[in-house]
Order: structure tokens, then C-alpha cells, then sequence
């Protein structure tokens, strides 16, 4: 790619990315299910930190490929290729991933970010980035995860934290002398490599509750499921009918501005919000189908509370990243991040079953307040 070549505009997403997109899926289900049954405060960190992890990774991929991989070239299949049997390990590795397997953990997060060194390297001439950014944002934090290999106790996870945070710190610092990425980014590109991505954690999440289901076939698991699965496909039906409209316009005009932050913030940080509420939601209901007649433990009924009130955040923090006014998200968005918390004195009096119909009429009755707020603001906008 020469300095004057830009990426195709509005190019569609390769097989090779669909590809890594369901090795990463099989990364979060690996996650999802260390919140299953009743998990404690511990499990929950543990979850956010492997879930945040692997985001990252799945970001580093996405990003890298949006602004480098215009052309599917055999090098490009070849690092793809080995950032993949990365994320495989890793994946196998989260049920131990903080005793015996976070070496293999380590070491998986360690390539990964080798990997992607290298079109940085290549391509810096293009990208106008510093020579030492490249190291510093890749080389120096693989160091840090290898080396956490062989740290004794909690000094490992200080590397694996000090490691993360770098990249973070460069990140917040993306749009100083980066005006390249913000030219270069392909938002048609980006918005289906997301939206795709959440197509196939929702997938998980109904594949989780229908193997619940086959493991405890009975009439109570059987409504638990119907109901389980009818609140997960109105979330979809929210998100992809309602959300992506705005997240392409919003994108849009955030590439328009130059807001380089703004499209790094809306891109790279609030989805991982909105997958892992459909996560958390999805393995309460899988705890609810198992013992669908009786009650649900308080962390499970926490687990439907917090993914609900997740996908709900993600949506406000998005809108208003976006440029929207404060007017077009109250009408939905408290009712979006409050009312889910009902649930947890709920679960002390009905059954799983009855939480989930619970947790379904407060999904119905937010969605149904964002698309009347929808229809006004379009009305506003027609004036």
C-alpha cells in the first residue's frame, strides 16, 4: 500500500475474518461458562478480566485488519492463521487460566501481540507513526506476559495488568499525530466486523440455553427456556433493527469530525459492555432452565440484573458518545439500567421460572419505551 492508496471503502468482511470471529466466540464461551450455577464475587473479576482480555485481542485483530487488510494476502492468512491457534490456547486455558494454565495463557496473549507487530513495522512509512510506537504498544507488553511465565504468585498478574495498561495508556493517546487512522478507518467495514461479531454471541447465547434445555428436558425447563430464549431475540431485535442505524450514522459522522478518540472509545471500549451483558444474561437463564421449579440463586438472578443493565448502559454510553442529546436517551435509558435490578428481591419469592418472565417483561417494556423515544426523535427530525 502506497502513501496515497487508502483501504476499499465499504469493503465487506473476508471468510478469514467470519473465521476468527467463531474461534473468538468459542474463546467467550469459555468465559460464559465460569458464571453458570452460582457464581461468587470472585468468579465475577475472573470473568471480567478474561472477557476484557480477550476483547482486546478480538480489537487488535479487527483494527489491524480494517486499516491493513483491504487485500487478503497469504500473509496476511499466515498472521491471521497463528493469532487464531493463539486464541485457541487461550481459550483452553481460561478454566485454569490464573493457576496451572496461565502460562499457556500468558504465552497465548504473548503471540498475539507479536503478530500484529509486524504490519505496524512494515506499513510505518504509510501510518506516519513513530518508530518506537509499534514496540512500545506490542513488543514491550509481549515481554511483560512472557515474562509473567515465570513471576512468583501475584507478581504475575502485575505484569499481565502493567502489559494491559500500556496498550491502554497509548490508546488514550491515539489521536495525537494519528490523523492516518482516522483517514484510513473503514467504517462500513467496522460496523459489520461488530455487528457480526455480537450475531454470534447471541448465537451462543441461545445455543447455551437450548443445551441447558437438553440436559434437563422437562415442561418447567422447557417454559424457562421458551422464556429465556424470547428475551434474548428481543435484545437482537433492539440492537439490529434500532442500534446499528445509529451506530452507522454515529460513526459516520465521528469519522467526518476527525474524532479519532470518539471513534476509538465507540469502537474499541462500549461493545465489550453490550456482549457481556448478553453473556451474563444468557448463563442466568441457562442457570434457571437447570432448576427451572426452584429458586434461583441470588448471584444467578445478579447475573440476568447485570447483563440486562449492561446492554442498556452500552446503548446510553454509545448514543451519547454518538453526539446525542441527553432528551433522546432519558425516555429509555434509566428504565434500561434500573429496572433490571428489580430482579434481585424478585428471585427471593419466584421460582427461576417466574424470574425469567420477570426479567422478559422488563426487557419488553425498555425496548418498547426506546422505539416510541425512536419514532419521536424522527418526528423532531422531520419538523
Amino acid at each position: 500500500m502506497s502513501p496515497h492508496e487508502q483501504p476499499a471503502a465499504g469493503r465487506r468482511v473476508h471468510w478469514l475474518e467470519l473465521l476468527f470471529d467463531l474461534v473468538m466466540v468459542a474463546y467467550i464461551s469459555q468465559v460464559a461458562h465460569t458464571m453458570h450455577g452460582s457464581p461468587t464475587p470472585a468468579d465475577g473479576l475472573a470473568f471480567a478480566v478474561l472477557l476484557a482480555l480477550g476483547w482486546w485481542a478480538w480489537i487488535n485483530a479487527s483494527v489491524t485488519m480494517n486499516l491493513f487488510g483491504a487485500r487478503i494476502t497469504p500473509t496476511i492468512w499466515v498472521a491471521v492463521g497463528f493469532v487464531m491457534i493463539a486464541i485457541g490456547f487461550i481459550a483452553a486455558a481460561v478454566p485454569e487460566a490464573f493457576t496451572e494454565r496461565a502460562g499457556a495463557f500468558a504465552l497465548g496473549n504473548a503471540v498475539i501481540r507479536l503478530v500484529w507487530m509486524y504490519p505496524w513495522l512494515v506499513k510505518r512509512r504509510v501510518t506516519g507513526a513513530a518508530w518506537w510506537r509499534p514496540w512500545l504498544y506490542c513488543f514491550v507488553p509481549a515481554a511483560l506476559w512472557t515474562a509473567s511465565v515465570w513471576a512468583p504468585g501475584p507478581w504475575r498478574y502485575v505484569l499481565w495488568a502493567a502489559a494491559t495498561a500500556l496498550e491502554v495508556a497509548l490508546l488514550v493517546n491515539l489521536g495525537r499525530g494519528s490523523a492516518w487512522v482516522g483517514r484510513a478507518v473503514d467504517i462500513d467495514h467496522l460496523i459489520e466486523r461488530v455487528s457480526l461479531l455480537v450475531v454470534i454471541v447471541f448465537g451462543e447465547s441461545v445455543l447455551s440455553i437450548i443445551s441447558e434445555l437438553s440436559a434437563h428436558w422437562a415442561p418447567a425447563p422447557a417454559l424457562a427456556a421458551l422464556l429465556g430464549l424470547m428475551a434474548v431475540i428481543v435484545l437482537a431485535w433492539m440492537f439490529f433493527t434500532l442500534a446499528t442505524v445509529g451506530v452507522e450514522a454515529g460513526l459516520r459522522r465521528l469519522r467526518d469530525r476527525g474524532s479519532v478518540g470518539a471513534l476509538r472509545d465507540t469502537v474499541m471500549y462500549l461493545p465489550v459492555l453490550l456482549i457481556a451483558g448478553i453473556v451474563l444474561l444468557a448463563a442466568g437463564v441457562g442457570t434457571a432452565v437447570a432448576d427451572a421449579a426452584g429458586r434461583l440463586p441470588i448471584a444467578a438472578a445478579v447475573c440476568i440484573a447485570v447483563g440486562i443493565c449492561l446492554f442498556f448502559l452500552a446503548s446510553i454510553a454509545e448514543s451519547l458518545r454518538y453526539g446525542a442529546a441527553w432528551r433522546d436517551v432519558i425516555a429509555w435509558g434509566p428504565a434500561g439500567a434500573v429496572l433490571p435490578w428489580l430482579l434481585v428481591p424478585l428471585s427471593v419469592v419466584l421460582t427461576a421460572t417466574g424470574l425469567i418472565a420477570a426479567s422478559l417483561l422488563i426487557i419488553v417494556a425498555c425496548v418498547t419505551l426506546s422505539v416510541m423515544n425512536t419514532r419521536r426523535v424522527r418526528r423532531r427530525a422531520r419538523v
